[in-house]
C-alpha cells in the first residue's frame, strides 16, 4: 500500500462484491491499456460504467496480510474507517461543453442537531436538470443514504467520471500462537443498488 493509498483488499473485495450480484468484474493493474490515468481499477462488463476506481479521500487506512512471530493466543481486531471516492468511469464521446455535463448532488437537511436528510437535488447544467426530473433515481439514492455524488466530464480524455464518496470499514485481524497471521478485509462497500443507480446515470450520459 502506497502513501495515502488503499490496501489491496479494497480492490479484491470490491471485485467479489460485484460478482456476488451477477455483475462481471475483474481487477486491472495500473499499467493495463484498459484503465485510465494509470490507475488500478475494477473493470465492469456489460454495463454503462466501464471502470470503478477507488481512491482514498480522507480518514485512516489499515489492513495488510502476512505473518508475525510471537507467543500469543489472543486474536486482535483493528477497524479503521477511511472515506473513499469510488470513481465510476463512463467511456464514450463527450460533448465539448464540460459545464453542461457537470452536476453535483446536494442533500436537503432539516433539524438543528441530527440534520436528517429529507431530499436530494442536483446542481449544475443541463445534466443536473435531467437528473432532477428522474424522481425514481433520486428516491433510490435517498433510501440508500447517498448524499455525495458528482458527475464530472473529462473532455480531453473522452470520458465522464461519476464520483460517489462513502466511508467504508477496513478490518484487520491477527491470530495464532507462535506464528501470528494477519488478514484484512473491506466491509461497508457501496450497495449494489447504488451501483445500479449510478449505472442508470451513466446510461443517460453516454453519447
Amino acid at each position: 500500500m502506497g502513501f495515502l493509498g488503499l490496501p489491496e483488499e479494497v480492490y479484491t473485495d470490491l471485485v467479489k462484491h460485484f460478482q456476488s450480484g451477477g455483475i462481471y468484474a475483474a481487477l486491472l493493474d495500473k499499467d493495463s491499456p484498459e484503465t485510465v490515468g494509470g490507475e488500478k481499477a475494477v473493470k465492469i462488463g456489460g454495463r454503462n460504467v466501464s471502470l470503478v476506481i477507488p481512491k482514498f479521500a480522507m480518514g485512516s487506512v489499515g489492513g495488510g496480510k502476512g505473518f508475525e512471530l510471537g507467543p500469543s493466543f489472543s486474536k486482535n481486531v483493528n477497524v479503521t474507517h477511511p472515506v473513499v471516492n469510488f470513481q465510476h468511469i463512463v467511456k464514450g464521446k463527450v460533448p465539448v461543453d464540460e459545464k453542461e455535463l457537470n452536476a453535483t448532488l446536494v442533500a436537503k437537511k432539516k433539524g438543528l442537531l441530527s440534520k436528517e436528510i429529507v431530499g436530494l437535488e442536483w446542481e449544475g447544467g443541463r445534466v443536473a436538470s435531467m437528473l432532477n426530473a428522474d424522481s425514481e433515481l433520486n428516491n433510490v439514492l435517498l433510501r440508500n443514504g447517498v448524499s455525495s455524488l458528482k458527475v464530472e466530464a473529462d473532455c480531453k480524455n473522452g470520458y465522464i467520471r461519476i464520483v460517489h464518496q462513502q466511508k467504508i470499514n477496513l478490518v484487520s485481524e491477527s491470530s495464532g500462537f507462535l506464528v501470528k497471521e494477519h488478514k484484512s478485509r473491506a466491509e461497508g462497500l457501496p450497495s449494489l443498488q447504488v451501483f445500479e443507480a449510478i449505472d442508470r446515470i451513466a446510461g443517460r450520459l453516454k453519447v
